[in-house]
């Protein structure tokens, strides 16, 4: 029964997103659309778009760094950016992709380490990458007209953020949510490591979290405009850049998988009040989900060909406690 519940509320997050996307594009001329990705440069849409299927491997690298620092674990470079990939796979066809981080936990388990101790990097890595994401959203929101939607989208950025670090302080320190806990089943309830971190490994673990998510965002952003002038784009870049990182919010949306829907139409909306036409920012969105489609096939490709089995791990190399 639980597993059919789940099927369908999934069924009914993609079915939202794709209704959204498909109304766009009937709202804003489907044939617009067209006509404006098919007069694409190719000579800088195809270095693009490679560009943000190989971005993730900043993502690897922040997960495989916060894991030493953090864990006390050194994952293999092959086995973390296999499984990296693989989850991106898996994440894209998820809420906020969440699933991601669920099967890397799932993925990168070591005998010397519990569940808590690996999940710790993993939520790290989540917070910075949310904080990294609000803070480049709010120095765009400073370059766009002001507008509701616009505030919401950075307010809803910054209230998951705090709910992902109230979640980090659930992991490292259980005791201050004793009541909820309990609701968990007991495997499941997160146990206080013996020994606390010391502030150098957190101040280090926070430092390379949000310096490498802000790298990878920044970049991700920097390439997506690369296909706005693909498609013609032209005119002065801070606009355009801070529309795309403003809608790249809309990505943490746990409405529909990967924002589907909800990112297309918050570019739509932050394109027309910079004097862009819709038509841009859906062939822009359309591009960039094209992207994610590569990303998820070369994921996909690495599970198929069991590439992501889990390669012998070293533990201690470096060691989290004091």
């Amino acid at each position: 029964m639980a597993g059919k519940r789940r099927l369908l509320i999934g069924a009914a997050r993609w079915a939202l997103g794709i209704a959204i996307l498909v109304f766009l594009l009937l709202r804003f001329d489907f044939e617009a659309v067209a006509l404006t990705l098919r007069h694409v440069d190719l000579r800088i849409a195809v270095p693009a778009l490679a560009g943000l299927v190989a971005v993730h491997l900043l993502g690897a690298t922040a997960w495989r760094e916060l894991t030493i620092l953090l864990a006390g674990v050194r994952l293999p470079w092959r086995t973390t950016v296999t499984q990296y990939y693989a989850a991106q796979a898996v994440g894209s066809i998820t809420p906020a992709n969440l699933g991601a981080d669920a099967y890397r936990l799932a993925a990168a388990r070591h005998p010397g380490a519990g569940w808590t101790t690996l999940l710790l990097p993993i939520v790290v890595q989540r917070v910075t990458s949310y904080v990294a994401l609000s803070l480049v959203s709010l120095v765009g929101l400073a370059l766009l007209p002001s507008s509701f939607a616009t505030r919401l989208l950075v307010l809803s950025g910054v209230v998951l953020t705090l709910v992902t670090a109230a979640v980090l302080l659930a992991v490292r320190r259980p005791h201050l949510f004793a009541g909820p806990l309990r609701l968990l089943p007991r495997r499941l309830r997160p146990v206080a490591p013996d020994t606390a971190l010391p502030r150098r490994a957190w101040t280090a673990a926070l430092a390379s979290g949000i310096g490498l998510a802000f790298l990878f965002h920044a970049t991700s952003i920097a390439l997506v405009y690369a296909l706005v002038v693909a498609l013609g784009g032209s005119g002065s870049p801070w606009p355009v850049l801070a529309a795309i990182a403003v809608a790249r919010l809309s990505i943490l949306i746990p409405l529909s998988p990967s924002g589907l829907g909800f990112q297309e139409a918050a570019l739509s909306v932050l394109f027309l009040q910079i004097g862009l036409p819709a038509d841009m920012a859906l062939a822009t969105a359309l591009l960039n989900r094209a992207a994610l489609v590569a990303t998820m096939a070369l994921g996909a490709g690495f599970i198929a060909s069991g590439q992501t089995a889990h390669s012998a791990a070293t533990r201690g190399l470096t060691t989290p406690t004091a």
